[in-house]
């Protein structure tokens, strides 16, 4: 090849080269600015081709995100409904064991064991206090210990494993409470503050009635025996005069003896 021949023969490569190199870097800078993908679905996979992320919309035409482990197993799962947001974990068994979501009255979280039971939640309250609402289940699903928010403040609710009510911790306008329920449901001890400020206890039998109270007063402790007709048959105070009494009174209430 002559030397003319070559000079010609390089000058067309180097213009050629140039040329793709141009082209090139305008397909790469339309590619980068692209502003908008419109598709139905789109779906990504791995480098063994399994399926591991799926963008879409459900029946209800809201979006919908899936996400997968390797093995195509679902592990997540973000959605959209009337109420606003969604979002479900998966176990490896596929079992949903975690739900976040909006609802009519605010968030909500709920929390399955590996069986898929529902053993925890919490939530905004249906109430018009708006507050907040944890709820504790056993492994058969039953309710067994409550928090929720009340007219005047905290309250705590304990069960058996059957569901019955218990114990409850509430205040109201005067102060704390804490009442213990046998399992027919009855209350049989209460603490709580009285509306002067001071302490109250009270003890009942099996239906109910109340048995024992104690009390705190102006003078000192109070103490009130009644028997299974609410008739009180025994006294026992602190005087004015910082003294002790004690007063025995018969089932129609009358006094028949007293120290001092």
């Amino acid at each position: 090849m002559k030397a003319f021949e070559r000079i010609f023969l390089y000058t067309v490569l180097a213009i050629l080269v140039f040329y793709v190199f141009l082209v090139d870097g305008n397909v790469e800078s339309q590619v980068f600015i692209q502003e908008e993908i419109k598709a139905r679905s789109i779906v990504i996979v791995n480098d063994a081709g399994q399926k591991v992320i799926k963008l879409g919309s459900s029946q209800d035409g809201d979006g919908l995100i899936g996400i997968a482990d390797k093995a195509g197993n679902p592990v997540a799962a973000m959605a959209a409904d009337k109420n606003g947001g969604k979002i479900a974990l998966f176990d490896k068994a596929r079992t949903c064991v975690v739900a976040m979501g909006a609802g009519e009255y605010g968030g909500g979280i709920n929390i399955a064991n590996k069986a898929g039971t529902y053993v925890a939640g919490m939530r905004a309250d249906e109430s018009d206090e708006g507050g907040g609402l944890i709820r504790v289940h056993n492994k058969a699903g039953i309710c067994v210990a409550g928090m929720g928010d009340g007219e005047y403040g905290g309250n705590i609710v304990t069960c058996n494993k059957e569901g019955t009510i218990l114990a409850i911790m509430r205040t109201d306008e005067d102060g704390g409470i804490v009442s213990v329920v046998n399992k027919s449901g009855n209350p049989i001890v209460d603490m709580r503050t009285f509306k002067n400020g001071d302490g109250l206890i009270g003890i009942a039998d099996k239906s109910g009635n109340p048995v024992v109270v104690m009390r705190a007063e102006e003078d000192g402790g109070t103490m009130g025996v009644f028997n299974k007709d609410g008739t009180l048959v025994a006294s026992m105070v602190a005087n004015e005069n910082d003294n002790g009494e004690i007063g025995v009174f018969n089932k129609s209430g009358e006094i028949i003896g007293n120290l001092p």
